[in-house]
Parts: structure tokens; sequence; C-alpha cells
């Protein structure tokens, strides 16, 4: 995607805000060159846990002072953010880095962006690894102009959220991607296998860029049956974490409707424009709003 640019064409004086910078999930090689320089310019930076990042400056060189690395991490985001003095960061470089991967994605980082926003200040992006994007560039699955493909994050571990989750996707997505660790995955292929009336193919991406890198592909019950005795792939897959690639594709459908949805739609359908209650609909009862029109309101 976007065309391919000129040297000239970076060579950029780095300004004062926020920059949003993405870490090896694994392999340090995989730390940008773009990257390194930034985060030896910025005077603060604000890290997941700053054990890991200074681990990753160890590696590149990099030299902070104590009071230029702070923790920012999911319980202490916002008290973060009440702290900082950001009359005084309006002028400066600041760097916001995860433990691994892109900030943000289903790691700590918005809140601090999104303070960034409201003040008027620029966020800038210094992309690099992301386990979800990396994921799928390895799974062989083409994503086609009419397709979609859904970001999941961490798949629910309460049976309601799971359930009311799977709903909602396939009402409306091609292609999902979770996080997972190995001791769940069990867990998530239970979930997908009785919710879906069909077998449900997946893709499965362990430890990328990591010594034990591992892929698996293969439908729900064949992953299963093999997890659940003493297949091969058993002991490859007993740690770790995972990109868990979901083709829905062939697999959504509307789910069974509520009578409070029957009701709303036969009370509403009269007197409102087809377009608008797919929209009430959907916003309601957490539907895709063209599953919802194309089923019940296209006639």
């Amino acid at each position: 995607m976007g065309r391919v640019i000129h040297k000239k064409d970076t060579e950029q004086q780095e300004k004062p805000g926020l920059y949003v910078i993405s870490t090896p999930i694994g392999n340090l090689q995989d730390l940008s060159l773009r990257a390194i320089k930034i985060l030896d310019q910025c005077e603060l930076i604000l890290a997941e846990d700053t054990r890991m990042t200074n681990k990753l400056f160890n590696s590149v060189n990099i030299i902070k002072k104590k009071n230029q690395l702070l923790s920012c991490y999911k319980f202490n985001e916002k008290e973060r953010i009440h702290r900082l003095n950001f009359e005084k960061l309006s002028s400066c470089m600041v760097g916001l880095v995860s433990d691994a991967g892109t900030p943000s994605v289903s790691d700590p980082g918005s809140k601090i962006v999104e303070k960034y926003h409201q003040l008027g200040l620029p966020v800038f992006s210094v992309p690099g690894c992301c386990s979800a994007m990396a994921g799928f560039s390895i799974s062989g699955i083409e994503l086609k102009n009419n397709q979609t493909l859904t970001f999941g994050g961490f798949f629910p571990r309460k049976e309601k959220d799971a359930h009311k989750l799977l709903d909602k996707l396939s009402c409306g997505s091609d292609y999902v991607i979770f996080f997972e660790t190995v001791k769940r995955l069990e867990s998530l292929l239970d979930h997908l296998g009785k919710f879906f009336d069909e077998d449900v193919f997946v893709f499965l991406a362990k430890e990328m860029t990591k010594i034990h890198e591992a892929t698996w592909r293969g439908y729900c019950s064949e992953i299963l049956a093999e997890l659940r005795g003493n297949g091969p792939k058993k002991a490859q897959f007993s740690r770790g974490e995972l990109v868990v690639i979901v083709n829905l594709s062939k697999q959504k459908k509307i789910s069974t409707v509520s009578k409070e949805f029957e009701f709303w739609l036969k009370t509403l359908k009269p007197h409102v424009k087809s377009s608008v209650l797919a929209k009430i609909l959907s916003e309601k009862f957490g539907k895709n709003r063209q599953a919802v029109y194309a089923e019940y309101l296209k006639h």
C-alpha cells in the first residue's frame, strides 16, 4: 500500500510530539533504524515495563537517565497522565513503547495517545512489528476486496462474553484475528466448535520471530483431536502465545433473534425506513447493520 519514496523524502527534522514506537515481538534485530534513532532522541520514554525496555536499550546502546524512562501500563496509565506536565512536554519528543509489538493494539497506550489528541499535540507513528498483521501475512489467506478482516484482541474468558462476541462476528466478519495463550487454545477452539454448525478452519502462529516459532493450519476438530491426544503438534504447542486467525467466510449468519428483537422489528417496520431501522436494530442489539438489512428488511 502506498508509493515507494526516495531517501530525500524521509530526511526530515524530528519534531516535538508523541512517537508511538513499535518494538520487536521477539527478535531484537527487527527494531528499525528509525525506531533506534527516535528512541535515542526522545527526552522521555513511556514504557509498559521499564525493565523490558532497558533490556532493549542495552541491546542497541541507548542510554537514558532514570527520570527519562517512566512506566505506563494498564493499571497506572490514567494516573500517569494526571502527573505528566504536558505544557513542558509540548516542546519535547516523547516515546511510547510496549513490551513487544505496537502500543495500543491490545496493549497500553491508547489513553496517552488520546490525551495528546485532545490537547492538539502531534502524534507520530514509528511503525514496525505487529503480531496480528505478521500472523496474517504468513497465513496464506487472500483478503479479497469484498471481504472483511476483524481484530478481536484477546478472546474473552467468560462464557457469556465469548458467545456474545462470536454472535456479533458471525453476522459480518470474514476473517477474525485473536490473541491467545497456548494454555487457553483448547478452550477457544472448543467455543468455535460448539458455536458454529460447520467445522471452522483456523491458522495458528506461535512465538513468531522467536526460537520456538511454529505455525499450524487446520480445522477446529482436527486440532482439538491432536491437542487432546498425543499428536506430534501437541508438544510443539505446549507453551507460548498465539495469533489465531479464524476463517468465517463461509460461516456468516444472522444469529437466532430474540423476542425483544422481533418486537422492535414488527413495531417499527411500518413506520421507519428500512435503512434507518437496520441502523437502529444493529446498534441496539449489537448486530451487523448490513446483515440485519439483508436478512430482515431487504424484501
